[in-house]
């Protein structure tokens, strides 16, 4: 017997889940391996740009991933694709362990690489198409979460065979019925249930409003539907989350605490794995609260926050007194939570809320990559950075954090509660001008406040069916695009 309601989607967000388990994993490791003394042996005391290239390669091959991603994984589906890329991250993981040589193992890093590449880029896309716009940012914030426990932990999952394809991929490639009938598994209702009937009128309205919009290379036009300016939404969003960074302490903590700091490789390895526990646990704070917060205020509050606690690293780090070493670490560990709840999981969950259903694969294939592009760049040049700049290499990310604020605020929609469907309707008129880059942000900002009102004075009320909740939240979309 098939899963439905709670249990389908349980069964696809701890897919998704571990699927980015994996990814933390993979992020992590070379942290505490490169400072190892067997790893030290092995490979003959790899020196600084050794160590970043053997590290930040893997981002090349999470890059290639994402690229391919972008032009194989609509035609045959969201769940082929993990599969793809899960099968691909096998053949990379039998290659690091199997290394004895510098050159071995970056063979093995950018393979796996690549497929992580692949499953970064299809995971959030399907996990945001099968959820309810009211639970999609808690889920997507759970698979967000688990990155950072994949830094601690290593596992391994078999997309199994029950769970349901996207119904908007199937809406899309095979029919409406196919999609209807995935919908009902979903919420575990009949296939006639109204609010089936309601999801399905979204889809085919929006698939009649995007027909023109077919070709992979219309991602890259603007027009009556903002397709460009979406994407870029999204590849700013995973932009934002690179350079902000976190990576340049995720990746090497453990080496950082030793060189720099002066413990021992033991104590660094305790510090980093206690700071990678932590982590993991505010990660989850968001689950709670990122519903009624919303996206914008996350982000902007994030930057700000993570600005304030990179300047105070600096400070620590420049003076050099062992007070002073002993600060640099609480912000390591500050600026851990600072970024958990903020841009940990929204520039994941995103890209998918805010690209057409037409060209949402591969706008988040496009997000992926810039994850990657950017990672890789951050990771590649930390271990020359410190060495050459020491305390002043932390300015940069000072800098481009106070750079984030006027980025979200003027040119970010808000999604929070809006459907899939109903995002095209925020970006209706190309604009012109600056009104290019901003249209929407005021709408959507419109749309959440008085969505929310209505939804709590019903509420209050009588209470109210999620079909009411769609017919309130599109009635303010409409004034506020009219």
């Amino acid at each position: 017997m098939p899963l439905r309601g709670k249990q389908l989607m349980g069964g696809v967000t701890a897919a998704c889940g571990l699927g980015f388990l994996l990814f933390g994993y993979d992020q992590g490791v070379m942290g505490g391996v490169i400072g190892s003394a067997t790893f030290v042996k092995q490979f003959n005391d790899p020196n600084a740009l050794t160590q970043g290239l053997i590290t930040g390669l893997y981002d090349l091959g999470c890059l290639i991933g994402s690229i391919a991603a972008f032009f194989f994984s609509e035609p045959i589906g969201r769940k082929k694709s993990i599969c793809t890329g899960s099968f691909v991250v096998c053949l990379g993981t039998i290659l690091q362990v199997t290394a004895f040589s510098v050159g071995h193992l970056i063979a093995g890093r950018i393979v796996t690489g690549i497929g992580i590449g692949i499953n970064t880029s299809i995971i959030p896309t399907w996990q945001s198409e099968v959820c309810s716009a009211r639970h999609r940012g808690q889920l997507v914030t759970i698979e967000a979460a688990l990155i950072i426990c994949g830094l601690a932990i290593s596992n391994w999952v078999c997309f199994v065979p029950f769970l349901v394809e996207s119904p908007r991929w199937l809406a899309n490639h095979k029919s409406l019925a196919e999609a209807a009938k995935t919908i009902a598994q979903l919420k575990d209702v009949p296939e006639d249930d109204p609010e089936v009937t309601s999801i399905i009128r979204e889809i085919e309205m929006a698939l009649e409003e995007e027909s023109s919009a077919s070709a992979w290379y219309t991602i890259f036009t603007n027009g009556g539907e903002q397709n460009f300016r979406r994407m870029m939404l999204g590849v700013g969003g995973l932009y934002m989350q690179q350079m902000c960074g976190i990576n340049s302490i995720g990746y090497y903590l453990p080496v950082i605490l030793q060189q720099y700091i002066g413990l021992s490789n033991t104590l660094s390895l305790i510090l980093a794995s206690v700071a990678a526990t932590q982590f993991f646990i505010i990660s989850l704070t968001p689950i709670w609260f990122i519903e009624r917060a919303g996206r914008r205020n996350c982000m902007i509050w994030g930057a700000i926050a993570q600005a304030i606690i990179m300047a105070l690293l600096c400070v620590g780090f420049a003076i050099g007194t062992k007070t002073a070493l002993a600060m640099m670490v609480a912000m390591f560990f500050l600026f851990d939570d600072a970024f958990a709840v903020s841009f940990l999981n929204v520039p994941w969950m995103y890209a998918p809320e805010i690209n057409s259903l037409k060209m949402r694969t591969k706008g988040g294939a496009a997000a992926a990559a810039s994850n990657w592009l950017f990672n890789g760049i951050v990771v590649t040049v930390t271990p020359m950075g410190l060495a050459n700049l020491r305390w002043r290499y932390y300015l940069i990310f000072v800098v481009l954090n106070l750079s984030f604020i006027p980025l979200i605020y003027f040119c970010y929609p808000e999604t929070k509660g809006v459907t899939l469907e109903q995002m095209d309707h925020i970006f209706i008129g190309k604009g012109t001008g600056l009104s290019a880059l901003t249209q929407g942000v005021k709408e959507s900002i419109y749309v959440k406040r008085h969505y929310q009102q209505e939804i709590e004075n019903i509420d209050e009320e009588s209470g109210i069916e999620e079909e009411g909740r769609k017919d309130a939240q599109q009635m303010h979309i409409e004034m506020a695009t009219a």
